[in-house]
């Protein structure tokens, strides 16, 4: 939920990674937890030598690294056995792998937060071998997560995975005989959730008023237009082996629509081929004024705060509209203004409305990731974590529905929030008995691990007989300066009471108990 800044910079303003200053361990801890899937003490130690922009620099120059799909076909996935649909647990295996492991942080966690943006769940795949589909959309947001929107979009776009979520893979042209029309749905979405949403906004995300009313961004026929587009695009090549899924769909120009197309005040005339009316497509919907504060409105809320205040939507709206070298839709810099903008490095971390809950799997990766979790066979076996009694109530790549497991703007009714007109989404699946189902989970983890993925605790038991120390150590870890001291004290109290002579299990006591807390459960 975000502070506003008494003294905010102009929007047009390009945050100044010189005037951030050297990191202390406990803000480079809370700078990791919005750009990487959790601090680890080797990635605090760099950001606090090298600064902030530098150590992100880097990590924007690193190349992906192995692909979910590449890494599926190594452990012989790809074969009869995984081809239906609900034989997918070796595609949480290769997602938690590049969550808690991959080199290539910040490019693996904008491409998550671009799965809640951009979203595919693999129960809907209808195509053989779903898993591999999964992995390999999310290959390709990972691809793309730091290169141009536009050709982001363009690539989500031709994605079968994609033409079987929002249902226009075999998409045919419209029939004036039979009275049939080109399926809507990819019409409307590429516009109301990948684009430029319901509402005209200005540069800072507020939405537009014209004579005292909001201004929709597109009408009826806008999606019937739109939706010739998406016609006649189906998979590429036989299902005989999972190379489908890496190639984009293959256009059948027999069953694309070759009709006029009007959306967004755009014209694509009569007789356009395929190829181009969906190029020309991609290029009008991402020039149009409201991608820059939609979309950077969305990554400021999957990396650092719910509600940022205007002035830091406009200054990332200004990034993603020109990147200082006259490029627009440079999500590379758009990652880079948002975490480094002054209010993600220098907030009122007292301000009630400054933050954000932390999502399930970012609790559980924070975990893994702070203290060591690896797969001790390289099988890196995870379950579906989606059930909310005894898991996380949330599972990647497996939403139910095109808008993600929860909604930008979900308020939660009667409540403090909803009297301050704050949003807070992650709360739409948090209730008491997803609290308790992620506890549980956790303490499992915590107590002995999961098959193969094991923790060795060693630098934590190392500390054991300092229950003030050992419990700091954890505190920084896992949610770094903006910890309180008064629960740091109270938990090593209650560490404290454990016998020494039992060194694991104080420590397995500081862990759950810092990870059950507020100041951890709320990523300030």
């Amino acid at each position: 939920m975000s502070a506003t800044p008494s003294a905010a910079a102009p929007q047009s303003a390009a945050p100044s990674a010189s005037t951030l200053g050297r990191p202390t361990p406990g803000q480079a801890s809370r700078f990791l937890a919005q750009a990487t899937f959790g601090p680890t003490p080797a990635d605090i130690d760099a950001v606090v030598r090298d600064g902030y922009a530098a150590w992100l620099d880097a990590q924007l120059a690193l190349a992906p690294s192995q692909t979910h799909f590449d890494w599926l076909l190594q452990q012989g996935k790809n074969t009869e056995e995984f081809k239906g649909n609900g034989i997918n647990a070796p595609l949480e295996s290769t997602l938690w792998r590049k969550f808690i492991s991959a080199p290539d942080q910040v490019r693996t966690r904008v491409a998550f937060s671009l799965s809640e943006i951009f979203v595919v769940g693999v129960s809907s795949i209808t195509a053989s071998w779903p898993l591999f589909g999964a992995a390999g959309f999310m290959d390709l947001l990972a691809e793309h997560a730091l290169g141009n929107y536009e050709e982001l979009l363009a690539a989500v776009s031709q994605n079968l995975s994609m033409g079987c979520m929002l249902t226009y893979r075999g998409n045919r042209k419209e029939d004036p005989k039979t009275g049939r029309h080109p399926d809507e749905n990819y019409a409307r979405e590429i516009m109301q959730l990948f684009s430029i949403g319901l509402l005209e906004l200005e540069p800072d995300g507020s939405v537009r008023m014209v004579n005292g009313a909001p201004v929709e961004t597109y009408s009826n026929a806008d999606v019937q237009g739109l939706a010739k587009v998406f016609t006649g695009w189906d998979i590429n090549g036989p299902e005989t082996d999972v190379e489908f899924h890496r190639r984009p769909m293959a256009l059948n120009n027999a069953l694309h629509s070759m009709a006029e197309k009007r959306f967004l005040g755009a014209v694509i005339p009569a007789g356009t081929d395929g190829h181009l009316s969906l190029k020309r497509a991609v290029e009008v919907i991402s020039a149009h004024p409201n991608v820059g504060p939609f979309i950077g409105t969305q990554l400021i809320q999957r990396l650092v705060t719910s509600n940022p205040s205007p002035a830091y939507v406009g200054r990332v709206a200004a990034a993603f509209d020109d990147d200082g070298a006259g490029r627009r839709g440079n999500l590379k810099a758009v990652v880079r203004a948002i975490l480094l903008d002054p209010e993600a490095r220098n907030p009122d971390l007292a301000a009630p409305d400054w933050g954000k809950v932390r999502e399930p799997i970012l609790r559980f990766s924070g975990w893994a990731r702070a203290f060591g979790a690896r797969s001790v066979n390289g099988a890196w076996a995870m379950p579906d974590t989606t059930d909310n009694t005894i898991r996380l109530a949330q599972s990647p790549m497996r939403s139910a529905s095109v808008f993600n497991f929860f909604r930008p703007r979900y308020v939660p009714p009667v409540t403090e929030l909803a009297r301050r007109n704050l949003v807070a989404p992650e709360l739409q699946i948090t209730d008491e008995t997803s609290v308790a189902g992620y506890l549980n989970f956790l303490a499992i983890y915590v107590d002995r691990g999961w098959e193969d993925l094991q923790t060795p605790y060693t630098a934590e038991i190392a500390l054991a007989r300092d229950p003030a120390a050992l419990v700091a150590r954890v505190a920084l870890l896992l949610a770094g300066d903006a910890f309180s001291g008064q629960t740091a004290a109270a938990i090593a109290q209650a560490v404290s009471s454990i016998p020494p002579e039992r060194p694991r299990d104080r420590v397995r006591a500081a862990i759950t108990l810092v990870a059950a807390s507020p100041e951890y459960l709320v990523q300030k």
